[in-house]
């Protein structure tokens, strides 16, 4: 099951829709798990540490095989990699329970929700220990990519299956 908890105030509808796509894409339940506060620790000024964030983020009532994949509105600051700062707009424990994604500057309408869609399957999939696949049609395509802001919200077949084979993995 994936917990979706918003740590911001987000139409209900997209929500929903959101739940339904993630759904297709892993044929895992997404449900809504609440409304949380962002912990002090990651705020800084107007920006969200992703990395604290994921560390100090408040429980939710959840199963040993459950994600917990949290929703903001605010901007993440940027993180330090070795090749320099690069933007984020979503981060996951890979391999492990959490994962955060932001819908700061992204597109209104139904564009917000293809785009954020996109990269709420991304996120996940890495909690699942999906890699980034060279498809650039599939959600585990690299998101800092050009064409990842485009396209549909799935995973090619070969990300599929992996994912499926984790998930069995998980479940026993």
């Amino acid at each position: 099951m994936i917990r979706l908890v918003t740590l911001d105030t987000l139409e209900r509808e997209t929500l929903d829709k959101l739940c339904r796509i993630v759904f297709q894409a892993y044929g895992l339940g997404c449900e809504l798990a609440g409304e949380l506060q962002v912990p002090k620790e990651a705020l800084k000024g107007d920006s969200v540490d992703a990395t604290v964030l994921l560390e100090r983020a408040p429980a939710v009532k959840s199963f040993a095989d459950d994600k917990i994949l949290y929703v903001t509105t605010r901007p993440f600051l940027n993180r330090e990699l070795p090749s320099g700062k690069a933007p984020t707009p979503g981060l996951s424990q890979y391999g492990g329970e959490r994962a955060v994604v932001s819908t700061h500057g992204l597109p209104g309408g139904e564009a917000l929700l293809k785009r954020l869609a996109k990269q709420v399957i991304h996120d996940i999939g890495h909690l699942w220990d999906l890699h980034h696949c060279l498809d650039p049609r599939c959600a585990m395509y690299a998101p800092w990519a050009p064409s990842f802001s485009t396209g549909e919200p799935i995973l090619c077949t070969f990300c599929r299956e992996k994912s499926e084979q984790r998930i069995r993995m998980a479940k026993t």
